[in-house]
């Protein structure tokens, strides 16, 4: 199977065959190629305000619609486009709903925009945290934001997800892995600065903030647990 990544794309290698969910964070009129190169684009509430700014059409609208214009859903629902509409009061957040969703269509591969940068800290870290959570599932979780691109990186005990990952900038953009699991064993890099070499990292630990890429390609693998990369733009 060919894969992609790339200047226009996420900049960390995975399946070109995504399915694309737009939250209500912050997102940048370049986040188009992304919502137009997708197989399938699901709305989370007020995604869809971004989809309709910018002349777009998702494949699907969900939420409780505490935080979009009724006349946005109306446009999308006037123009065809299924409209789920959820509880205020539930069990998970609009973009966990997305998620599922894409998981049930056999998706391997799912990409967020508007994740993060937005104004409710809890449900920033909550979508990072999904990451893992699906990773479980054989569904690779890839948050994409106008400055940084965050994504997962697994052992032996996620048979479904990725062990290694290859992604790309620019010389100096700062690179972070972060353990999960309580400790993440055979971290090994290659084109970073500083030396990860089969290396042990543990949770809570600082240890991993603040590489930097050499080039413009690098690679980050590991043997135990689970890690969240966190490639930012400089």
């Amino acid at each position: 199977m060919t894969e992609g990544g790339g200047p226009l794309d996420t900049r960390v290698t995975h399946n070109p065959e995504y399915a694309l969910v737009v939250a209500g964070g912050s997102k940048d009129a370049a986040d188009r190629a992304l919502v137009e190169r997708a197989s399938l684009v699901v709305a989370a509430d007020s995604g869809s305000e971004f989809l309709r700014q910018h002349k777009l059409v998702p494949d699907l609208v969900v939420g409780d619609f505490d935080s979009s214009y009724p006349d946005t859903i109306a446009h999308f629902r006037d123009s065809g486009v299924p409209i789920i509409c959820l509880e205020c009061e539930k069990d998970k957040t609009d973009t966990e709903v997305a998620l599922d969703l894409i998981a049930c269509k056999d998706f391997d591969t799912a990409i967020i925009i508007g994740a993060t940068r937005g104004k409710r800290l809890d449900h920033e870290l909550a979508n990072v945290f999904l990451i893992e959570h699906y990773a479980r599932k054989g569904l690779d979780l890839i948050l994409h934001s106008q400055d940084a691109v965050v994504f997962g990186v697994s052992g032996d005990e996620y048979p479904k997800a990725r062990q290694e990952r290859v992604f790309t900038g620019n010389p100096g953009d700062w690179v972070t892995v972060m353990p999960v699991t309580s400790r993440v064993t055979g971290v090994t890099a290659a084109n970073l600065k500083y030396c990860l070499d089969n290396a042990i990292l543990c949770r809570g630990s600082t240890l991993g903030v603040s590489n930097e890429m050499l080039g413009t390609t690098a690679t980050i693998s590991v043997k135990s647990g689970f890690a969240l990369v966190v490639l930012n733009y400089r």
